[in-house]
């Protein structure tokens, strides 16, 4: 079995989450999946990518920064040729594009707190989104914001959403404390 990743893929490694966990409140997502492009922001090692795939997502593009679950996310969605990984730090991504591709749906689910400036992808998920962004915050807000792991900095998550065109459509209690929040563009 290879080291030990974010997800629990049985006979390929073992991981701090399953699958199960990661897909609460994912379904009203998954249900308008079909015939959609997908952005999957911090894919991890591909599992929820491959779900919406599954479900007829048209192409969906996954992002993540550790090549060891690439390299599973790859052997994984094998037989998804509409699933693409691309090998990035989140952040360079972002700052390297010269126009914002849009997604039908944008997944940013338990990512922009792990960067130095959550501001930047939470903007770049909503400027990519064109109609619908499921964002999944820390477990620990502190009045709507979230703080980044590595600095001091925070993001109001609702004014960023509010400035870019979205209204907060439903929020699903997810399991450790997490949610979905469901934003939807006007």
């Amino acid at each position: 079995m290879a080291a030990k990743g974010w997800f629990k893929i049985k006979g390929v490694r073992d991981g701090d989450r399953t699958l199960d966990e990661q897909m609460k409140g994912l379904a009203p997502a998954l249900s308008e999946a079909s015939g959609k492009t997908i952005l999957d922001l911090g894919c991890a090692e591909g599992c929820i990518a491959m779900e919406f795939a599954k479900a007829g997502a048209k192409r969906v593009l996954g992002i993540e920064l550790l090549e060891t679950h690439l390299l599973v996310a790859k052997m994984i969605c094998k037989d998804y040729p509409q699933i693409e990984f691309i090998h990035s730090h989140l952040d360079d991504y972002v700052l390297n594009l010269t126009s914002f591709p849009r997604y039908d749906i944008v997944l940013a689910l338990s990512v922009i707190h792990k960067l130095k400036d959550p501001a930047l992808p939470l903007r770049f998920a909503a400027q990519s989104a064109k109609s619908l962004l499921v964002f999944r915050p820390p477990a620990r807000l502190y009045k709507g914001m979230v703080r980044s792991k590595h600095s001091k900095t925070a993001v109001d998550v609702a004014a960023v959403m509010r400035e870019e065109g979205f209204t907060l459509e439903q929020t699903i209690q997810g399991v450790r404390g997490e949610s979905a929040q469901y934003w939807r563009r006007k």
